[in-house]
């Protein structure tokens, strides 16, 4: 009997057959590891390319009639937001995100004809996320607009769009943390007015400003 144990363990000892699978089982966890932080980076690109596409064509469609004889008007206003259920796809940006416009022109406020602040004539506001933060600041709290790099021309009009996204992690928040990304994603984009005339946005019956910079659907 002990002769037939030793023998057992001495091919035991010499057995390879599992060495292949626990070496498996060692680096499986960083394979999955690293699997799991590419996906999420291209996730990531993903949701940070939409939103900045969310963006420019918000700010585009603004300005085409926002200094225009055509006139912008709020009923134009509301379809343009609601653009962003259809453009932003697959992002969720109405619940999680949030949508900025602001039309802004350069005032010359010391009569010198040229511009000395750029002032904040309307905003516009949709989406739940309403704790983004609102780099062109509330038109209702102050009117001058901080987000402007240079200083617009006297009467000069420009439409800028603010887009922000809280990103949704498809694994885990560890992998978004350890790439050091915000958890909001916020791209802007400015055009200047098509025409060189600035009017307000024209008003039409069921359609309410979307002005509230505190409300999630801006009314």
């Amino acid at each position: 009997m002990r002769t037939r144990a030793r023998h057992l363990l001495r091919l035991l000892a010499g057995c390879r057959r599992g060495v292949s699978a626990v070496e498996f089982a060692l680096a499986l966890p960083l394979f999955v590891g690293v699997m799991g932080a590419g996906i999420e980076v291209s996730f990531l690109l993903l949701a940070q390319v939409k939103v900045q596409r969310l963006a420019t064509m918000t700010a585009d469609l603004v300005a085409r009639d926002g200094a225009s004889d055509r006139r912008l008007s709020e009923a134009q206003v509301y379809d343009i937001l609601y653009a962003m259920d259809v453009a932003a796809s697959p992002l969720e940006i109405r619940n999680r995100g949030r949508v900025i416009v602001s039309a802004v022109m350069g005032q010359d406020e010391n009569d010198d004809g040229e511009g000395d602040v750029n002032q904040i004539m309307w905003q516009r506001f949709d989406g739940a996320l309403t704790r983004a933060p609102q780099l062109m600041g509330c038109w209702s709290i102050s009117d001058v607009a901080a987000g402007i790099p240079r200083q617009l021309n006297a009467g000069e009009p420009l439409f800028h769009a603010q887009v922000s996204y809280a990103y949704e992690p498809v694994f885990s928040d560890t992998f978004v943390q350890w790439l050091q990304v915000p958890p909001v994603i916020t791209r802007t984009a400015s055009f200047r007015g098509r025409g060189a005339i600035y009017h307000p946005v024209l008003a039409v019956e069921g359609y309410a400003p979307k002005d509230n910079c505190l409300s999630p659907d801006g009314l």
